[in-house]
């Protein structure tokens, strides 16, 4: 990895032609912590707080050490306030036209227009990246973010009518984040009328300082606000009363952790988990343009994570001698400094890598690495392991930044199987001169988001997403508004799903003694069993649960199901999955319209099974009603599609 030249001589630049340093000056990042006394608070509401009795922990430059500044943690009792503070907010927000929260978002996007120096500055002092992929990428993208939602926000009364927004979002992000990380989530659910409160990591100053971008726009100071503090104030923000949906961005682990403690308790939950991506270069591609993306995707700082690298074995050695020769080019440094293509990402990063690196080794694998960089440094150069044997446990775990694990494929079959073996599915790039191939595989790679000839780009207008491991949720285009969104009408939370089940052991645990007395339910009873892959069947377990009525009374037995009924549903849906897709937009949309008719012509049967079970008459009614819509509504979306999608069947 080659490095910028300091105090070069003008007549050794031209001769060598090699890049000298090109440093920006961090003062203006300064001068902004300055003016809080180097000590964050949290903003709320568009103001500063700095409660008494807080710890705090210090914002430091990754590169030098130097204590920038000192961040407070909150407790529950500051994200209560600023759940308040966003549901105080709601109200008001929610409620203005479609034009005005435009304008509301367009002057935001000139104000950062007006201190971009300033963000892209204290984006990379705090964090390390490079500066160049800050200063021309991240800002201008939230610039577009902001305006294309701006526009999405003025045409909500004609494009999005019957919905309405979600209410309060809660949004926690993980400490290796960007900011433009948090734009992609705020902006959708600021311009459809919710209100955000976002918990981020101690010592990262970059979100408070969009906050309070956004606070001294002077209207509306409540519908963004940011705290930081520790992960574990996740199941805190989410358990507050109001907040209606948690976005949640960060490893796999720590998304399975929060799914967990929040099942049940009624917020949704949207997960954007791990970094990893793929890169499938086929025999057909252009590999110097190929090599040129390897570098975008795994090896520039706008990349979260890894990359896995699939090559065909007819331009295998061909594409690793390049790629050799052009991780020697990189230039590694300072993020401030306007030559570098690679920071540093902090202590964490850094060991994160070279465990991967050594596991690596010790099963067997071949590292590559551009330069060498001191145990105690804060760099970590860029590493190409390749000879990974298929069944070691690297191959399965996720690879961390700045490393790429590449291995060989002989056939198109044996690169889709290899791709979709992995549980995570976030984001791909195909490289192939011939379309028709390539976008054979882009569809059948399971996978959120896949370009073509390309890696990284993005779009406002267009939705990126995951899929598996990797979470659910999405952001850009109409499929990020409708994350932030529901049916009008749809009541916030159905009080008789408020149990809190324990997920450990349900389908375990069969019932010791049966209840006593009459059963009061219909007659006849009702199926005893299972619905599963089209017919009844009896469950694995061979036991029932009780259902009892609001009175108490026993209105009469479910079938218990357990593990294996659970894996042979998901087998079923499995199964099912090639032909429902492959049918026609105008057949799927059919079938929901023909399951909306058959609920509406049951609606008094179901509305008086509610009612036994505690719902109010009202309620039980509209729930069926909004049912019935929803349904009709999705049929003519689908009917809108206009073509079939393609399935390919690895």
């Amino acid at each position: 990895m080659a490095a910028t030249r300091a105090g070069a001589r003008a007549c050794e630049i031209f001769t060598t032609l090699e890049y000298g340093p090109v440093p920006e000056s961090h003062a203006c990042a300064l001068a902004w912590l300055d003016t809080q006394d180097r000590h964050l608070g949290h903003y709320v509401n568009g103001q500063w707080l700095k409660p008494e009795h807080r710890s705090s922990v210090p914002c430091q430059d990754p590169i030098t050490g130097e204590n920038l500044a000192s961040c407070l943690q909150a407790q529950t009792e500051d994200v209560a306030g600023a759940v308040e503070a966003a549901r105080t907010s709601l109200e008001n927000w929610s409620t203005q036209p479609g034009a005005f929260r435009a304008q509301h978002l367009t002057r935001l996007a000139k104000m950062i227009q007006k201190h971009q120096r300033l963000l892209w500055t204290l984006e990379s002092l705090v964090t390390g990246r490079a500066i160049r992929e800050v200063r021309d990428r991240d800002v201008p993208l939230a610039q577009q973010l902001l305006q294309h939602h701006a526009v999405q926000a003025h045409t909500q009364e004609e494009a999005l009518a019957g919905w309405e927004p979600l209410g309060v979002i809660g949004l926690i992000l993980p400490p290796t984040f960007c900011f433009l990380e948090m734009m992609q989530r705020i902006c959708p659910a600021l311009a459809v009328g919710c209100t955000v409160v976002v918990l981020v990591p101690p010592a990262s100053p970059t979100p408070l300082l969009v906050a309070q971008l956004a606070g001294e726009l002077g209207q509306f100071p409540g519908i963004l606000n940011v705290i930081s503090g520790p992960a574990s104030l996740g199941p805190v923000l989410a358990s507050q009363p109001g907040v209606q949906k948690v976005a949640f961005c960060g490893t796999i682990e720590d998304g399975r952790a929060l799914r967990r403690a929040l099942a049940g308790q009624g917020p949704e939950l949207g997960l954007a988990l791990g970094a990893e991506s793929l890169l499938l270069l086929m025999e057909t591609a252009d590999v110097d343009s190929a090599v040129e993306g390897v570098v975008d995707a795994a090896w520039s700082d706008r990349s979260p994570g890894g990359l896995r690298l699939l090559i065909q074995e007819s331009v295998w050695d061909e594409t690793m001698r390049r790629l050799q020769a052009r991780m020697g080019r990189l230039r590694g440094g300072r993020g401030l400094d306007g030559a570098v293509d690679m920071g540093a990402r902090g202590a964490a990063a850094r060991d994160l890598a070279q465990r991967y690196v050594r596991e690596a080794q010790s099963q067997g694998a071949q590292v590559f690495q551009a330069g060498s960089m001191p145990p105690d440094s804060p760099f970590f150069p860029p590493s190409l392991v390749s000879d990974l044997p298929p069944a070691s446990p690297c191959t399965q775990a996720e690879v961390p930044w700045p490393l790429v694990v590449a291995s060989p494929f002989r056939t198109a079959k044996e690169a889709l199987a290899m791709a979709n073996w992995t549980p995570r599915g976030g984001s791909a790039s195909v490289w192939s001169e011939r379309l028709g191939q390539a976008l054979e595989l882009a569809y059948g790679l399971q996978m959120g988001t896949v370009w073509i000839n390309a890696h990284g780009l993005r779009d406002p207008a267009v939705p990126t997403g995951g899929c598996k491991e990797s979470g659910s949720s999405w952001h850009g285009g109409p499929d990020g508004l409708y994350e932030y969104l529901r049916p009008s009408g749809t009541p916030t939370q159905l009080p008789y799903l408020s149990e809190n089940l324990n997920y450990d052991t349900f389908g375990l645990a069969v019932p010791s003694t049966l209840p006593a007395g009459p059963e009061t339910g219909l007659s006849p009873a009702p199926p005893y069993g299972l619905f599963v892959g089209g017919r009844f069947q009896a469950p694995g377990a061979r036991s029932s649960r009780p259902i009892r009525d609001s009175q108490g009374n026993l209105h009469g037995y479910v079938a218990e199901g357990g593990a294996k009924d659970i894996r042979g549903a998901v087998e079923a849906a499995h199964q099912a999955a090639p032909g429902w897709v492959g049918q026609s937009p105008g057949a799927r949309a059919a079938l929901l319209w023909a399951l909306a008719a058959a609920l509406q012509r049951r609606e008094s049967t179901l509305v008086s099974r509610l009612e036994r079970h505690g719902v109010e008459l009202k309620v039980a009614k509209a729930e069926v009603e909004l049912s019935v819509r929803r349904l009709r509504a999705w049929g003519a979306r689908v009917q809108a599609q206009g073509c079939t999608l393609q399935w390919y069947q690895p």
